[in-house]
């Protein structure tokens, strides 16, 4: 007798086979999809340029003019700028001899600060400018770096660095927040007699807590390609009275 056996065959999809190695099934160009690599957030998967160390630097102010180093990736003709508010004056020319590790000439920011305590916040801050207009991408760095120098006659009880992006600013200064607006990423500067190098991975850049508009995703690796400016401010907060401002910035670069 002839036994005769019959072979089914049953195509399974490719994703149930997956799915049953724990694979973690995400949609190609979703938001997501870093998660199917298994990586931590979407920076990482971007190829990065092999960047020389001089497409790095953002500004070391020897050349004695405000412009930013025009060899910097992606942003050849930004620029450095004082700014306050309140009715108060800031000091001009600011890119004056004395800089970092015995370089030639850096940012000096000085003068007496008015605060009125009517909510207007005034401060004395260095910005340096990426574009004319529009967003720089930082994406291709992973941090920021600079020397800096505040002095024991500094009296601002508030010192701050921070990357202001389009979500932080409102509409009339580059950006997309209306409501909330100016609270960066950021980290607080203690003051320094000396000259004393401050090294920032972005991922340690953090808003400060309490207020402000909420942004989603809600850390900076995730916005590298809004960022508009990097500024460093001495202000009083929202206390009347005068206080005098007084500090230095040098060799600042991207890592």
């Amino acid at each position: 007798m002839v036994i005769t056996r019959k072979f089914y065959f049953v195509l399974v999809p490719a994703s149930l086979l997956l799915a049953g190695c724990g694979a973690v099934l995400i949609n190609e160009g979703t938001k997501n999809a870093y998660l199917d690599e298994g990586l931590k957030n979407p920076a990482a998967v971007q190829v990065k340029v092999n960047l020389s160390p001089a497409q790095k630097i953002i500004c070391n102010f020897d050349a004695g003019s405000n412009n930013m180093n025009s060899q910097l990736y992606g942003a050849p003709a930004g620029a450095f700028f004082t700014y306050t508010g309140g009715g108060n004056t800031i000091n001009n020319p600011f890119v004056v001899m004395g800089g970092a590790n015995g370089t030639k000439m850096a940012a000096h920011i000085f003068g007496t600060l008015v605060n009125k305590g009517d909510n207007s916040y005034p401060s004395f801050s260095l910005q340096g400018k990426f574009k004319p207009s529009g967003a720089y991408d930082a994406s291709q760095f992973t941090g920021i770096r600079f020397y800096y120098k505040c002095p024991a006659d500094d009296q601002a009880p508030a010192r701050r660095f921070t990357l202001p992006i389009k979500a932080t600013l409102p509409t009339d200064n580059g950006g997309t927040c209306t409501d909330g607006c100016y609270n960066h990423f950021g980290a607080d500067l203690s003051p320094s007699a000396d000259w004393t190098q401050k090294s920032y991975p972005f991922a340690d850049l953090k808003r400060q807590s309490g207020w402000g508009s909420p942004i989603n995703p809600p850390d900076l690796v995730d916005h590298l390609k809004e960022v508009v400016y990097v500024e460093w401010g001495h202000n009083s907060g929202n206390t009347a009275g005068s206080v005098k401002i007084d500090y230095w910035v040098d060799e600042v670069e991207f890592f």
